[in-house]
Order: structure tokens, then C-alpha cells, then sequence
């Protein structure tokens, strides 16, 4: 083999070694085989991002989020929104907002710009039509309306519940503004109507509105349902067990607590398997370990790199 065939052939592994392992953190992060040819170029490593955050490894997901490129404003919303998801775990909601609002700005310097100035879900729609020659409207959508969710979340966080409300009522006719066909893949507007649905949940627990959180945790459910990521189907169902908790299915709550924990600890999903924990703490008194394990993951989660708000 001459020496340029060889360097050939090396850089032709490489690339396959790249692409399989690019294969591998998305569907670790997304339960997918890909992200469409639609998603920009580099999105595998915000991928590799999520997955690293979802395990608890904030301090190697931050790393990865600074490597993306910083040319590409989907890319650097998804990035913004993904530190900030990082941050509201550690209980820093007031802190996270910094990161959705950059996601939210990011993403609007792209094709959704005009979007971000109309409250009319028709003229959203057309403006978005109007901007689909550019190839990445699906995405740029997807960005901002995760930063969006982002900030509800943040602004649930700190009691600011009529904020709260007012975003997830923009995103929420948003997406029902936004046509979605069967292809579509699934990282994209399905996942954030899940996502959506999930801080929905929340607010009505937040705000005392036990029926609302109900029918919100149904419609998760039946999201869920078609979500081709484990991950998403358990925090699904985490949701769900603090809803039965406030609703008075005690039992009910309890069992899906365990069966959410047992899965994260299966997955090594460090941040959910703690959230599992804390709520069996509070919520089973038989179950006197409960807390021990939930400190002894806050443990775990600080030293790769998760800075809490101190009394997490």
C-alpha cells in the first residue's frame, strides 16, 4: 500500500469512527438513529452534550458546549439552552435564565426573527413559511422555543408563575401554529411539545392547580407515548408520580417513584435518579434510605462538575 493510500484509508476510519460514535451519543441523548439532514452540521455534539448533562457529567457537557461552532446560531441557542437546563438542575433557576435568554436572542438572529415580533399564531406561520427557503426553519423553531421553554421553567423556579404562564401560553400556540407531518424527526417540534407539556405539569403543581396538572400529565403520557427515548418516557413518568402525589394517589405515586429510580440507576441517569430519590424522601416515610441516596448522588453529581444552589 503506498503512503498515500494509507493516509487514505486511515482518514477513511476515522471518518467512520466519528460517525458511529456521533450515532451513538444521539441516540443516548435522543433514542434516534440520527438527527435528519435538516439539523446543522455539528449538531451530533450538542447531542454528545445532552447526553454527558443527562448523566450528571455537567463539567464534561460544558466542556463539549464550548466546541461547537460558533458560527451557527442553532447551534449556539441549542448550546445556550442546554447550560441552561444544566444550571436550573443545580437549582440556580434565577442563574439559568441569563443562558435561555441568550438561547432565546441566538436563535431569533436566525430565521425566526420576524416570528419573535408577532403574537398572531397565522402571521407566525406565514413569516416562518416566508423564511422555509433557508433550510434550517425546523431548527431555528426548535431553538427558540426551547430557550422559551427554558425561561418558563426558570421563571417557575423563582414563584414568577404569571411569566411562567405567559411563555408557555407563546410557545403553546406556537405550536399549534406550526405544522408538523409524520417525518418529521422527533428531536425537533415533538420533542419540545413533550417538553412543553412536562412544565405545563409543573406550573399547575407550582401553582396549586392539582386538576390542571392532571390533564397535563395525561397529555405528557400520550406524547410520551410515540417518544422514542427512554429518557424522555422516564422523566415522563417522574412528572407523573409528583402529580399523583398532590392528586392523593399516594400508592400510586410511590410505586412509580421506585420504578423511575430503579430505571435511572439502570441508565446511569444521575440527575433524574436523584429527583426520584428526593421525592420517595418525601413522599414514603417506610422508605428510610431514600434520603441517604438522594444525598449520596448530589455527592456524585458535584464532583462531576454540577454546582448547586446550597441546600439543594
Amino acid at each position: 500500500m503506498s503512503r498515500h493510500s494509507f493516509i487514505a484509508h486511515i482518514t477513511l476510519l476515522e471518518g467512520g469512527s466519528m460517525r458511529l460514535a456521533g450515532e451513538r451519543w444521539v441516540r443516548e441523548a435522543f433514542g434516534v438513529d440520527d438527527l435528519g439532514s435538516d439539523a446543522p452540521a455539528g449538531a451530533d455534539r450538542w447531542a454528545r452534550a445532552v447526553a454527558l448533562g443527562a448523566g450528571g457529567r455537567a463539567a464534561n457537557a460544558r466542556a463539549v458546549l464550548e466546541e461547537l461552532d460558533p458560527r451557527s446560531p442553532i447551534l449556539q441557542s441549542l448550546a445556550a439552552s442546554t447550560r441552561g437546563s444544566l444550571v436550573r438542575q443545580s437549582g440556580r433557576h434565577s442563574d439559568a435564565r441569563v443562558d435561555d435568554g441568550r438561547a432565546c436572542a441566538t436563535a431569533v438572529s436566525r430565521n425566526v426573527r420576524a416570528t419573535a415580533r408577532t403574537t398572531s399564531p397565522t402571521a407566525a406561520y406565514r413569516l416562518r413559511r416566508a423564511h422555509s427557503a433557508e433550510g434550517d426553519d425546523l431548527w431555528a423553531t426548535t431553538a427558540w422555543l426551547d430557550g422559551l421553554i427554558g425561561l418558563a421553567a426558570d421563571n417557575l423556579g423563582i414563584g414568577a408563575f404569571a411569566a411562567s404562564h405567559r411563555l408557555l401560553t407563546r410557545v403553546g400556540d406556537e405550536l399549534e401554529s406550526f405544522p408538523v407531518s409524520a417525518t418529521v424527526n422527533w428531536v425537533t417540534i415533538p420533542r419540545v411539545a413533550l417538553r412543553h407539556a412536562w412544565v405545563r405539569a409543573e406550573h399547575a403543581l407550582y401553582s396549586g392547580d392539582a386538576a390542571s396538572s392532571s390533564v397535563w400529565a395525561t397529555r405528557a403520557d400520550e406524547l410520551a407515548a410515540g417518544s422514542p427515548s427512554p429518557r424522555h418516557r422516564i422523566k415522563t413518568d417522574l412528572i407523573g408520580a409528583a402529580v399523583d402525589s398532590v392528586n392523593g394517589r399516594l400508592e400510586v405515586a410511590v410505586a412509580l417513584a421506585r420504578d423511575v429510580e430503579k430505571r435511572c440507576a439502570e441508565r446511569r441517569l444521575l440527575p433524574l435518579q436523584w429527583a426520584a430519590a428526593t421525592m420517595l424522601a418525601g413522599i414514603d416515610p417506610a422508605d428510610v434510605g431514600a434520603s441517604h441516596r438522594a444525598s449520596d448522588l448530589l455527592t456524585s453529581m458535584s464532583f462531576l462538575g454540577m454546582s448547586f444552589a446550597t441546600g439543594a
